[in-house]
């Protein structure tokens, strides 16, 4: 029984394909392909042997490596900031995941351990496998800023409600510009889900693109997400609600005051 490794990392926030593709003289169709994948001939290229490995590289930043040491995952992403892609060390030791497929002497597959169903062993089963842990990784990063920043988003509406903080200091600002911010940087993640279509081509690929999702469990994961999302979405517009009230007070006040000084004028003079 062969044994087939996937690691997955998150490399960099985005990845540019094109200029990567252009690289290595492969076709890409930047309007709807979400990765581009180098096959053995890629690979001899840069390791100067022949081996069965592959790499996936995705556009929203990760890569996933298909049967690579990790000497040779080391020396790859070494051979990608000689391109001057940039490649970022605290992405890759935050976010990753590994898997191994098993493949019988018959040519089947088995997609975990466990999994009674096999499939017929092919280079689509891999690129499904590859594309999900990628989703999966992807995933993950946007689960864990989505935590720090709503515990940052709840802790300051606290802190205004107790008046520690004025509601234009610099500490509110940046932390609405940082829920902004994420909220913006994570609408590509809505398609993140998607079955790309070429997956979809046969019954199997569907059944194995979604057994597998369902194995890394992404649509609950991604429903809790944008659950999580809509109370970011609540924080934020309790925090605009509070500025326009305070803005409401001030404005009262400042009428107070005027009438105050008109009415000691008047006794004055």
């Amino acid at each position: 029984m062969d044994r087939i490794m996937f690691y997955t990392f998150k490399a960099a926030y985005k990845l540019p394909l094109i200029q990567i593709a252009s690289f290595f003289n492969i076709k890409f169709e930047a309007t709807w392909k979400e990765y581009i994948k180098l096959d053995e001939s890629e690979i001899e290229k840069i390791f100067k042997y022949f081996a069965k490995k592959s790499v996936y590289l995705y556009k929203y930043g990760c890569i996933t490596f298909v049967n690579f040491n990790q000497d040779e995952i080391h020396y790859f992403l070494d051979y990608l900031r000689k391109l001057y892609i940039e490649i970022d060390d605290k992405l890759i030791s935050r976010y990753y995941e590994s898997h191994t497929l098993l493949k019988d002497d018959e040519g089947f597959i088995k997609l975990w351990d466990d999994l009674s169903t096999k499939y017929n062993y092919s280079i689509g089963a891999i690129d499904i496998i590859a594309s999900i842990l990628a989703k999966s990784v992807e995933l993950n990063k946007i689960e864990k800023e989505l935590s720090q920043v709503l515990d940052e988003a709840d802790m300051f509406i606290a802190y205004l409600k107790k008046g520690m903080y004025r509601a234009n200091s610099k500490k509110v600002i940046s932390t609405v510009a940082e829920c902004n911010r994420f909220k913006y940087n994570t609408i590509e993640s809505v398609k993140l889900l998607d079955r790309p279509l070429e997956f979809s081509k046969t019954i199997e690929s569907r059944e194995i693109y979604n057994k597998f999702s369902d194995y890394f469990e992404l649509n609950e994961r991604y429903n809790i997400l944008s659950n999580r999302t809509n109370v970011l979405d609540s924080i934020l517009e309790e925090y605009f609600d509070f500025i326009s009230n305070e803005s409401e007070r001030r404005l009262l006040m400042f009428e107070i005051l005027l009438l105050s000084l008109f009415s000691l004028m008047h006794i004055l003079f």
